[in-house]
C-alpha cells in the first residue's frame, strides 16, 4: 500500500474520532441543567454546538468512505 494513501486513511480515520468525540461531549451538554440565573440562550448553544458536532461528524464519515472506498476499488 501507498504510504501517502496510509497517511490519508489515518487523517480521515483520527478527523472521525474527534467529530466522534464532540458529538458525544455535545450531545452531554444538552442535558446539562442550566443554573437559575441562565436562560434559553444555553440550552439553544448547546444546540447549536450539537447541530455542528453531527454535521461534522457526517462530513468526516463521507470522507473516510470515500478514501476506504477508493482503497478497495485498487
Amino acid at each position: 500500500m501507498n504510504p501517502r494513501n496510509e497517511s490519508l486513511e489515518a487523517a480521515a480515520l483520527e478527523r472521525f474520532m474527534r467529530a466522534t468525540r464532540a458529538v458525544n461531549a455535545a450531545f452531554d451538554a444538552t442535558r446539562v441543567e442550566p443554573d437559575d440565573q441562565q436562560d434559553g440562550q444555553f440550552a439553544a448553544r448547546a444546540l447549536d454546538r450539537l447541530d455542528a458536532a453531527l454535521l461534522e461528524l457526517d462530513t468526516s464519515e463521507r470522507s473516510l468512505d470515500a478514501i476506504l472506498s477508493r482503497r478497495a476499488d485498487h
